[in-house]
């Protein structure tokens, strides 16, 4: 399980004056609070110049009882000079999650541009912004960043199984990467995109195809043109017998991977007839990487399910973050 840094009431776009927001930690549904105390420091990045103003104690959170606080947060003292980033963060020393290493703090958060010193009308006072950022790091100086909207549409956030597996690509690397070929690699149910992202700078030659809804396709577009990644994004509804044009002509994949795709159990039988489907595409059984969390018992129904449609899983690994619930790795095996 990781903790999250969010705005319960995020920052305004324009601000003449102090910028005011509600900041949490919880779990990546906001079902589960921090239980604990954690300090929450603040800095600001300019736009314009990238400059970054001296992180410095907003906060302390104490569980529960802090999560509808709102705070103020002093503007930089160069405020006029373009538009800033409020960034929050549990370590005053780095805004960024560290894929590489075990995610133990909360993982910061970074506001979309503020810009100071516009007068406000009362209608204008009351748009606040839709998305946050947040920067991973995977190790030397590689790092990508995922947008996501703070509204709480589930193809639009970031979840725990999406980190985990993306983690587990970089620590405990399979031995697809290593493959001196050019791969070809499909991802279900991507959300974000941050598996298939990780993965197109771990292999920058592979065909990366990244599939979700047609409601998840805008951010997903956005997040791979943001980080000027080569993976591709179509429609892949599981819903619908007949798979994308574009994923039909490339035929074989190699791998396929999935994160967080359990959470509905009414969707198991369109996930399993997918899966068959890619499979029975391929000239070689394509090897198949989940990360899963347990959220209930009844999802581990898709195991048998899959495995009556011929692919049968092993666990592999855990991630197992800031404590909790792990992140639960799972491999295909050759049957």
């Amino acid at each position: 399980m990781f903790f999250y840094i969010s705005f319960l009431r995020p920052p305004p776009n324009t601000c003449s004056t102090t910028v005011s927001v509600t900041p949490q930690i919880c779990n990546d549904l906001r079902t589960e609070y921090l239980d604990g105390v954690q300090d929450i420091y603040f800095s600001w990045v300019s736009v314009s110049t990238g400059e970054e103003t001296r992180s410095i104690k907003l906060t302390t959170w104490r569980g529960q009882s802090s999560a509808y606080k709102e705070i103020p947060v002093p503007h930089p003292r160069s405020s006029a000079n373009g538009p800033w980033r409020l960034v929050l963060t549990s370590d005053p020393k780095s805004s960024r999650v560290r894929l590489d290493a075990a995610n133990v703090l909360p993982f910061p958060v970074i506001s979309m541009p503020i810009t100071f010193g516009k007068a406000q009308s009362s209608k204008s006072k009351a748009k606040l912004q839709d998305q946050i950022e947040r920067v991973y790091s995977l190790g030397e100086d590689k790092t990508i960043i995922i947008t996501e909207q703070t509204s709480f549409d589930l193809d639009k956030k970031i979840w725990d199984s999406g980190v985990g597996l993306s983690s587990w690509l970089i620590q405990h690397p399979p031995s697809f990467l290593s493959s001196p070929e050019a791969l070809r690699i499909l991802e279900l149910g991507a959300g974000t995109g941050i598996a298939s992202i990780v993965l197109g700078v771990l292999r920058s030659e592979d065909r990366i195809i990244t599939t979700d809804v047609e409601s998840a396709m805008p951010l997903l577009l956005h997040n791979i043109t943001a980080n000027q990644s080569s993976v591709e994004a179509t429609v892949l509804d599981w819903d619908d017998e007949t798979l994308p044009e574009c994923v039909q002509d490339v035929g074989s994949f190699d791998v396929i991977i999935m994160a967080d795709v359990t959470y509905n159990t009414a969707s198991f039988p369109s996930l399993v007839r997918t899966l068959k489907n890619l499979v029975s595409l391929a000239a070689k059984r394509p090897q198949v990487l989940l990360g899963y969390k347990e959220r209930d018992p009844g999802e581990r129904a898709l195991w048998a399910m899959a495995e009556a449609a011929g692919i049968t899983l092993k666990d592999i690994g855990r991630i197992a973050g800031a404590g909790g619930v792990p992140i639960e790795i799972w491999e295909s095996v050759d049957t």
